[in-house]
């Protein structure tokens, strides 16, 4: 055969590839959309990675585009199928499904894949939560956590699962990333108000606990973590001025007053804060602060204590100048 004989047949050899390679695509994709059509996604999901590869193998990106669409839902619904009668073999299959979806670029599969992981965590867990078995409760809701950690009725199990096992360090990263989600959306408003609270019963009891144990340092370390995570709650921060003045530490009274007073609403709760602020320069021998300071509560039941002792010291200040002179 001559040199242009054989290029020419070359040439047409793999023009006929190319076209049987394009047929078999076509063949494949029909396939394969009718059986997502019947809801057979278990044998869809099969055609439509054939029909990616061939689609790729041919170089026929269209095709590959459309493929790439159908397989991360397929992956969702087969793992959906199995969540009531095998919940792990599930969890394999919506795994799949996020990772294709992220993979393909998918974002709305993806979210999908990881509620349903979450949810089927959730499911699992249950038992052992509802039986207190918190370490167990832990070791199946965390899995859904790190899935899905904007699944906050989740979340908030194993913040108390975790509190109640003592292992306040991980309870309060969970409560305090709950808290975070209200700042991304008001939809999470409820969810974080529920966490505030938790939280706050659980570091409250915690404190106490360490009060009572002379251990005053970690007291007011637990404190700082509760008024971090909810720096508005006014009896959070009233509660650690009243502990610190009855401890007599009147450096974190003076210390903690400017915050605790400016999350105050009422003029009694206002003025019991300068009160106690009053008390610590009073204290510490700061008398025309502490006078300054009396003059301040307007209101409730400090009002005429601060009024007789800022009465005192306005006279034993006077006194203390007639002697200097």
């Amino acid at each position: 055969m001559k040199i242009k004989s054989l290029i020419v047949a070359l040439a047409a050899l793999v023009a006929s590839t190319a076209t049987f390679a394009q047929d078999d695509v076509t063949t494949l994709w029909n396939k394969a959309a009718g059986l997502v059509n019947a809801k057979n996604y278990a044998e869809a999901v099969v055609a439509l990675e054939a029909t990616l590869e061939a689609a790729y193998n041919a170089d026929n990106f269209e095709m590959a585009e459309k493929a790439q669409k159908l397989i991360p839902n397929c992956y969702f619904r087969i793992g959906l199928s199995k969540v009531n009668t095998d919940p792990e073999a599930a969890l394999v299959d919506l795994a799949k499904a996020d990772e294709v979806a992220m993979l393909y670029n998918d974002s709305k599969t993806s979210r999908n894949a990881k509620a349903a992981i979450s949810k089927v965590y959730k499911m699992l867990g249950a038992k052992s939560y509802n039986s207190k078995d918190y370490a167990a409760a832990v070791e199946v809701f965390a899995k859904g956590y790190e899935a899905n950690p904007q699944d906050t009725e989740l979340a908030l199990y194993l913040a108390t699962s975790y509190c109640e096992l003592k292992d306040f360090e991980n309870g309060v990263k969970v409560y305090t990333d709950v808290i975070a989600l209200e700042k991304r959306h008001s939809k999470f408003a409820e969810p974080a108000a529920k966490a505030k609270a938790e939280l706050s019963n659980y570091l409250l009891v915690k404190a106490q606990e360490e009060f009572a144990a002379a251990n005053k340092e970690a007291a007011y370390a637990t404190l700082e973590t509760l008024i971090a995570a909810d720096p508005m709650n006014a009896t959070n921060q009233m509660y650690r001025l009243q502990k610190a003045a009855e401890m007599q530490d009147w450096d974190n009274v003076i210390a903690w007053s400017e915050l605790a007073g400016a999350v105050m609403t009422t003029p009694e709760q206002q003025s019991d804060v300068y009160y106690l602020l009053a008390v610590a320069y009073d204290s510490k021998n700061e008398n025309q602060l502490a006078v300054d300071n009396y003059n301040l509560v307007t209101a409730g039941d400090k009002l005429e204590p601060a009024k007789a002792r800022a009465a005192e010291l306005v006279a034993f200040i006077k006194a203390e100048k007639e002697a200097a002179k």
